[in-house]
């Protein structure tokens, strides 16, 4: 579903922007937002852009996010919503809503709930980063290199840096052609993306792999964080957003998991998997969701808890995929 058109036309009418993002922003989340609101800036609109936790250390390197505020001072007469599946992961105050501004829905993740009053929603985009290029392009928005940074950022980050299965022959020209006519440093982006790391951080990596065990004959490969242990290294959570990518890289597994304690009675769970398994589907039976190769979900539940709900049904999921295929053979070899 797309109302690009009518997104289009908010987008030249209007004076007045409050944008948003997911809780927990990743590199598509915060270089979306960055380059929508500076583009809108850059046509002498008045944009707040808002992360009410702040933007997180791995990209603060963007040049524009002094710009990132806690909370919206300004009176929006449009609210954009970015990289964001539903209406609770959007974290904007309260008081915006009141305002009973139109609300524009912008993102890229098949579980997306369609919670806009207007909603442009590409499942088929690598990254929403994608789509807000194209509607500054189509909106006439002149880029520069502060918005081609963000719009790369996005990209890379959500395709793992041209990994993924979602990099698209498309995808690769945008991002030559930001390198192109911008000169921006895909080696810099890389760089402070995934290589600048925290000392405490790695010995924290260190504590978690020591807690690395695989299951159901080794297709889920999972590992755990307490709070104390998070709270003994006193490592923000956005710096162990890649730790789960450990687990999926292990020969043989098809799921990787990574359990989170954020406090004694929640548990966040990142999912990752390889080619055979949609692990937004499966995170969507604890209510959450993603992409079919990286999804997340929140648990309320401690650590322990959260693991013994997980790994049973998983291994149900596997055991009955693998009961289908079975009979699937079956039924071709007749």
């Amino acid at each position: 579903m797309t109302g690009r058109e009518e997104i289009l036309q908010l987008l030249a009418e209007y004076d007045r922007y409050v944008l948003g993002c997911h809780v927990h922003p990743d590199g598509d989340a915060i270089g979306s937002l960055l380059a929508l609101g500076l583009g809108l800036e850059n046509a002498g609109k008045e944009v707040a852009m808002v992360v009410p936790g702040g933007v997180p250390a791995t990209y603060r390197f963007l040049e524009g996010t002094e710009k990132i505020t806690t909370t919206a001072s300004l009176t929006p007469e449009v609210i954009i919503a970015l990289d964001c599946a539903d209406r609770e992961r959007l974290l904007l105050p309260e008081a915006v809503f009141a305002t009973g501004a139109p609300l524009v829905n912008i993102d890229h993740h098949i579980s997306n709930s369609m919670f806009g009053d207007f909603n442009h929603v590409l499942p088929e985009a690598a990254a929403t980063g994608e789509i807000v290029y194209d509607l500054l392009a189509d909106g006439g928005f002149a880029p520069d290199k502060r918005i081609a940074e963000a719009i790369y950022t996005a990209v890379a980050t959500d395709t793992g840096f041209f990994r993924y299965s979602n990099t698209s022959g498309r995808v690769l020209s945008l991002a030559a052609g930001l390198v192109a006519d911008y000169g921006i440093s895909p080696s810099r982006i890389a760089e402070e993306v995934y290589e600048e790391r925290s000392y405490d951080s790695l010995r924290l990596l260190g504590e978690v792999l020591a807690t690395l065990r695989l299951a159901a004959g080794g297709r889920i490969a999972w590992m755990a964080m307490s709070q104390e242990l998070m709270a003994a290294y006193s490592v923000p959570l956005e710096e162990t957003e890649n730790f789960v990518n450990h687990t999926i890289s292990i020969s043989g597994v098809e799921i990787g998991l990574f359990f989170k304690e954020i406090n004694p009675e929640e548990t966040k769970v990142s999912w990752r998997s390889k080619s055979a398994v949609d692990v937004s589907r499966l995170a969507a039976h604890f209510g959450g969701g993603g992409h079919a190769r990286a999804a997340g979900c929140t648990i309320k539940a401690p650590v322990t808890q959260a693991v013994e709900q997980v790994l049973p049904f998983l291994h149900d999921y596997l055991t009955s995929a693998g009961q289908e295929n079975t009979a699937g053979e079956e039924k071709e070899r007749a």
